[in-house]
């Protein structure tokens, strides 16, 4: 029972004086506070507290010590009714009022860092970059996406972006796996700009198995070598500045996808 008169919104003090008071009817404080199991000290502003809610009052009797008594518990109803009342009214004026903080709001220098292991941990940690509100930048090596643990998803993500008219560019590393991925890519090219990478102009960047996404102010690495998948977002903007900076100078240096439809140079 005291469990479902905390649920109401009253604190554990409050909660277990008012089921004393329905218990044993009009009483002392003293006597209300012993069958409580509060201290007297604190039995008074308690009381006081149930009374500003509508959950207590005075009551006469022969005694001329103050005696307090619990109104009806119909009266719990009407002041769970009115704490709604009074969050609804909040919430409300919150939404109003929320562009103006977010419009105040700083990001915080210090990175925020997001880790992730397994299959499943790499697939949440990309599902974020559906939320994004800009375009996306990648550089990505199709190898390490396609297996099966993450061949079917990666089709559906490319799907859902699409619908989603998120933009994405991509520096793809020229493979063979590669190529034929983009013959039968899932997505829409209208929201899919790609030029290729020869793997040799970039000799570390070798068996990367994994993609690097920059948008907003994050930063997504995904390594997709068995057996330690693994993701990271990372939200700070200036390494996101940095990232987006670096990967303008790399896009100069990317082949086009050929104009004759699914021919590529």
């Amino acid at each position: 029972m005291k469990t479902l008169i905390e649920q109401s919104g009253l604190e554990e003090n409050e909660a277990k004086i008012y089921q004393a008071l329905l218990e044993i009817g009009p009483s002392t404080v003293t006597q209300i506070t012993i069958k409580a199991g509060v201290t007297r000290t604190f039995g008074y502003p308690i009381l006081e507290k149930l009374s500003v809610y509508g959950l207590v009052s005075r009551v006469s009797g022969k005694s001329k010590k103050i005696l307090y008594g619990a109104e009806h518990p119909r009266r719990l109803v009407q002041f769970i009714q009115s704490r709604k009342n009074q969050w609804e009214r909040r919430l409300k004026e919150i939404e109003q009022e929320l562009p103006d903080l977010v419009s105040i709001y700083k990001v915080a220098e210090k990175p925020v860092i997001k880790y992730q292991e397994g299959v499943e941990g790499v697939k949440a940690i990309y599902e974020e970059t559906l939320n994004s509100t800009e375009e996306i930048l990648s550089i990505i090596d199709v190898e390490g996406w396609d297996v099966p643990e993450f061949r079917q998803w990666g089709k559906n993500y490319n799907r859902e972006r699409s619908r989603r008219k998120i933009h994405e560019r991509i520096l793809m590393l020229d493979t063979p796996s590669a190529r034929t991925w983009m013959k039968h890519y899932p997505g829409s090219l209208r929201y899919t700009h790609y030029r290729w990478i020869k793997p040799e102009r970039l000799s570390k960047i070798n068996n990367f198995r994994g993609e690097i996404n920059v948008y907003e102010n994050k930063v997504v690495l995904a390594l997709l070598k068995k057996p330690n998948y693994m993701g990271v977002l990372i939200e700070s903007s200036v390494l996101a500045n940095l990232f987006k900076a670096l990967f303008e100078l790399a896009w100069t240096q990317g082949i086009p996808r050929s104009q004759k439809g699914n021919d590529f140079f």
